[in-house]
């Protein structure tokens, strides 16, 4: 990409050089390849957010629609529903940034993806001892929360993998990653990690997540995505 002078400059000082360092050490250390490549990665990440931004949504407008249908519309207040510390200090912070009437939509506009991506686990604990007891997820799933992913079973049987929280679970986790990724500005040229799995996801990988995940949550969405997403013509026009 040619650019004047000043514009060059002027990226150059807002790029420190240990972060320029990722994209030079990508392109053999030449600097105007590597200022494309920065450049092409923003742009990247700015059409992995607009997908996020459409799958965030109906991420949780899915699991609340089946959350209200088994607790109730105040599903968050409903005691009968399993909830350890973690999700119900999320949901007292969200309460919290509530501006006006506090009302279950409001409460749930505030909930980050984390939060979504935490009911999908295995649970912990809620309470202090000598009351302390242990959150079993698995009551959240069965029968509630599976039923927000029509099309889990068939996506997971396309990956040769078995339905079942866990699977759910991991596209949902990967994709979390990759929110917080893009959101913090972080790098896609050399994809991302894991935490705590020794692996890392290529930016195509991650494109595949979001298919796969709108596959199923609603197998229209995913043919929306597939006609509206321009994350694959970025992916074809790398530097």
């Amino acid at each position: 990409m040619s650019m004047p002078a000043h514009h060059v400059t002027a990226l150059d000082r807002s790029i420190t050089p240990t972060r320029m360092q990722t994209y030079l050490a990508a392109v053999a250390g030449d600097p105007d390849r590597a200022r494309d490549l920065y450049l092409w990665d923003r742009e990247l990440a700015v059409a992995f957010l607009s997908d996020l931004a459409i799958l965030e949504v109906a991420l949780r407008n899915a699991m609340v629609s089946q959350l209200e249908a088994k607790w109730g519309t105040r599903w968050y207040a409903n005691l009968d529903m399993p909830l350890d510390d973690r999700s119900m200090n999320t949901l007292a912070k969200a309460w919290g940034q509530i501006r006006g009437p506090k009302t279950p939509g409001k409460l749930v506009a505030q909930c980050m993806f984390g939060f979504w991506r935490g009911l999908l686990d295995k649970g912990d604990h809620a309470g202090k001892h000598p009351r302390r007891i242990r959150c079993d997820y698995e009551v959240l799933w069965r029968g509630v929360l599976d039923k927000a992913f029509p099309g889990g079973r068939a996506q997971a049987k396309a990956d040769g993998e078995r339905w079942n929280r866990e699977y759910a679970l991991a596209v949902v986790s990967r994709l979390n990653e990759l929110r917080n990724r893009v959101a913090h500005h972080e790098p896609l040229v050399n994809g991302f990690p894991l935490p705590g799995q020794g692996i890392r996801r290529t930016a195509q990988e991650a494109h595949e997540d979001t298919m796969r995940l709108a596959a199923m949550l609603d197998r229209d969405l995913h043919s929306f995505l597939q006609a509206q997403s321009k994350v694959p013509q970025m992916l074809a026009a790398r530097p």
